[in-house]
């Protein structure tokens, strides 16, 4: 009875001026539609997307696919285009049934949105080449990058395990003649272990891709050790002044420079620069020279320095300044020259150190380092030196 009384009040509702209701609603729908397509219109916007090999045979490999990429057109509201992850959309291969060479397979759209749609019009087949999987065994080399700390010096570096296994088709694998650990040992002062991913390399030591290297993790062993260090005063070499003159002055800057070698550094005195040519010098300049290091030695720093050098007519008064404090190889050099009788050439340095090769073609006196290196020659420098000999010197 209740029921009676519901259907006689709502069917003269509905039925009583029903066009009128009607068309009330189509107007709704219609003004509806209108403004979503206003406020969110329909778009269509093209989006790259990789092809995926799946159901690869376990005894084949994908080695190549054409194309490797597709362009698909995406339909649908602004707002989903904008909100849709199309970072997961591809196109899937099924090579489930593939065999060696050359395959026609069919494409599959995955991962799209419900909301969007795809519009026809992109290739669903694709041509894929299967090659063969093999496995091989290969050396793996060590490739040392960087320098370690100042005063060390790598002594030996070892890899574990010195061969790995790579895995992949047959003409990638062909192609790797090695695995290759890269190391950067920069700055390090102690022997360490480092763990490190092998790379796959040709020939050419171009990275070969495509391929599984087991293990993909070694471990590089490097060991360093300290080197020999010793400060040392520099000796200026210099050559002939012009006629008439003679060298009143030199210094040197840094006066002294750290050598580090894995030699013994006991007899090492001083170190000579090549040879300054003065022969047209009137007066006083600075010259920036190299450092003549000997073979097997290394100047932890810049390997040249800064050398100036003054002449004076002969005859005139000594050139004279105030020696440096604590003493310095040029000091005493200066006092050597302000010595030597008015001569109208200035001698050639001469070099008691082995190797030198720069030699006197006169019998006066030496330059003025080599004043400076007599007067240090019984300071018994030893071959470790935890400081400078001066708290001035140039060092490093």
């Amino acid at each position: 009875m209740h029921r009676s009384r519901v259907h006689n009040w709502i069917g003269p509702l509905l039925l009583e001026n029903w066009p009128t209701k009607l068309l009330s609603v189509i107007v709704a729908v219609i003004l509806w539609f209108h403004v979503l397509s206003v406020e969110d219109p329909q778009k269509t916007q093209a989006v790259t997307v990789p092809v995926v090999p799946i159901n690869e045979p376990s005894e084949l490999k994908a080695i190549g696919i054409t194309p490797d990429t597709v362009e698909l057109r995406l339909r649908g509201r602004e707002s989903a285009l904008s909100q849709a992850e199309t970072g997961r959309i591809r196109m899937e291969a099924n090579l489930r049934d593939a065999k060696v060479g050359g395959n026609d397979v069919q494409l599959r759209v995955t991962g799209v949105p419900l909301s969007l749609a795809v519009v026809p019009g992109y290739p669903t087949t694709a041509q894929v080449e299967m090659d063969t999987i093999i496995t091989r065994a290969r050396p793996v080399n060590e490739s040392v990058h960087g320098v370690p700390a100042r005063g060390f010096v790598i002594e030996k570096v070892t890899v574990e395990p010195g061969e790995v296994s790579v895995r992949g088709a047959t003409s990638a694998v062909r192609d790797v003649a090695r695995a290759v650990a890269v190391v950067d040992v920069s700055g390090i002062n102690k022997s360490a272990p480092f763990e490190v991913r092998a790379e796959a390399r040709d020939n050419r030591n171009v990275a070969v891709t495509g391929v599984e290297l087991r293990p993909a993790i070694v471990t590089v062993t490097v060991e360093v050790r300290e080197l020999n260090v010793k400060y040392v005063p520099v000796r200026p070499v210099l050559g002939n002044p012009p006629s008439g003159y003679r060298v009143s002055g030199v210094r040197a800057d840094p006066e002294i420079v750290t050598i580090t070698s894995d030699q013994d550094l006991t007899q090492l005195q001083s170190v000579p620069t090549l040879l300054v040519d003065i022969s047209g010098l009137r007066g006083t300049k600075d010259y920036s020279v190299s450092l003549n290091v000997p073979s097997g030695m290394r100047v932890e720093g810049p390997a040249a320095v800064q050398v100036t050098v003054t002449t004076q007519p002969v005859g005139a008064t000594p050139f004279s300044e105030p020696p440096s404090e604590g003493g310095s190889p040029t000091g005493g050099a200066q006092e050597e020259v302000g010595g030597e009788e008015e001569n109208p050439a200035s001698p050639v340095n001469q070099t008691d150190e082995p190797g030198s090769g720069e030699i006197s073609e006169q019998g006066g006196p030496q330059s003025a380092a080599g004043g400076a290196e007599r007067d240090r020659s019984d300071d018994g420098h030893a071959t470790r030196v935890t400081t400078p000999p001066r708290g001035d010197g140039g060092g490093t």
